[in-house]
């Protein structure tokens, strides 16, 4: 092998594990930082009671996050999930602390059910309607906040929650604590459908354009719908999962994950799957937004450096974000359109037949 072949050869194996780490850059960058705040607060930081914390207190940011996820997937945003996470907690709380129901299963349900209607209220308004999602999930996220005032009479709802219902945020398998466990078998889920299954495909499709995904047969608004209905299940959910591991519900909780899940969503579009809203590095960046927190209040950081810290992070993701922007990539859009031609032309064919 001559010179020139060697250092074309080295090139080539510099580029691809540079493009390697980019496409993970987000994994890396949590790594990173873990490593940064291990070596200056070791006795702290680098323990496995903070890791826990950590995993415990972000895993209702995750739902949330993922929440979010689902209709920005399809191009449009939803800003009353953290409000959603707020009053699912308060309705839970409220139906068992007030003597209306005793299960607490039968509780999380409707909670559920309720998260499942107002998506349903939300995606009817942006798909059928065509009104802006921004607008009406910002009127949404109003009313929900009225709502969780009349319900909890505007106080802290912690009396009468049972031992089962508090031991789902509250308990530790293996030293892990349980909502980490959610958190990690709900993205599983989604990684699977929005990955592997032709209905992650449509929602896909329909991000990069409505017009194309309905030339190839997408029902278009039943998948928008559809997006913002789980979205919803999903925020409740999250709001369960808090309550359950403060032992109490406040009717101002759920409105702080707002701004973590934008970040984490736009953050996770730049890594992973770049230019992609997708399950993973939305995961990652949640725990690397409170990795870095978490490491700067051990080194003394004020409160108000977490906002901060928080909207500096959300601005450089949308930055980001802009540059990794899947609108305008059209091989992309293809790769997601294409099966879904080749069905709908099948489809055709066999009814020509």
């Amino acid at each position: 092998m001559t010179q020139k072949q060697e250092n074309s050869f080295l090139m080539r194996v510099v580029g691809g594990v540079g493009q390697r780490l980019s496409k993970y850059a987000i994994a890396v960058a949590l790594v990173v930082v873990i490593a940064l705040f291990s070596l200056l607060r070791p006795e702290t930081y680098f323990a496995i009671g903070n890791f826990g914390s950590i995993m415990q207190a972000n895993s209702s940011i995750v739902l949330v996050s993922f929440a979010l996820l689902l209709p920005l997937i399809t191009g449009h945003f939803d800003l009353s999930v953290a409000t959603m996470a707020g009053f699912g907690g308060v309705l839970a709380a409220g139906l068992l602390s007030f003597g209306f129901i005793s299960s607490w299963p039968l509780a999380i349900l409707i909670v559920a059910l309720a998260g499942a209607v107002v998506g349903l209220v939300n995606g009817m308004l942006v798909a059928l309607l065509k009104l802006n999602s921004l607008v009406v999930t910002l009127g949404t996220q109003t009313l929900l906040f009225g709502g969780i005032l009349w319900f909890s009479r505007g106080q802290v709802i912690y009396d009468g929650l049972p031992a089962g219902f508090l031991a789902l945020g509250q308990s530790r398998p293996f030293g892990i604590p349980l909502p980490f466990y959610y958190a990690m078998v709900i993205a599983l889920i989604l990684w699977f459908v929005l990955y592997y299954r032709p209905v992650g495909r449509r929602l896909y499709a329909i991000g990069g354009s409505e017009d194309a995904a309905r030339l190839t047969g997408i029902k278009v608004e039943k998948s928008v719908i559809g997006a913002f209905m789980v979205g919803g299940v999903l925020a409740g959910l999250a709001g369960v999962v808090q309550v359950s591991q403060n032992g109490s519900a406040s009717p101002t909780s759920g409105a702080e994950f707002l701004l973590p899940a934008i970040a984490a969503c736009f953050l996770g579009e730049t890594s992973i799957r770049r230019g992609f809203y997708n399950v993973w590095g939305t995961f990652i960046a949640v725990y690397l937004v409170a990795a870095g927190t978490s490491g700067l209040f051990m080194l003394g950081a004020p409160v108000w450096v977490q906002p901060v810290f928080n909207g500096v992070v959300l601005i450089g993701a949308v930055i980001l974000a802009k540059y990794s922007s899947r609108k305008g990539d059209a091989k992309k859009l293809a790769g997601f359109l294409g099966p879904l031609t080749r069905k709908a032309h099948k489809d055709e064919a066999t009814v020509q037949r």
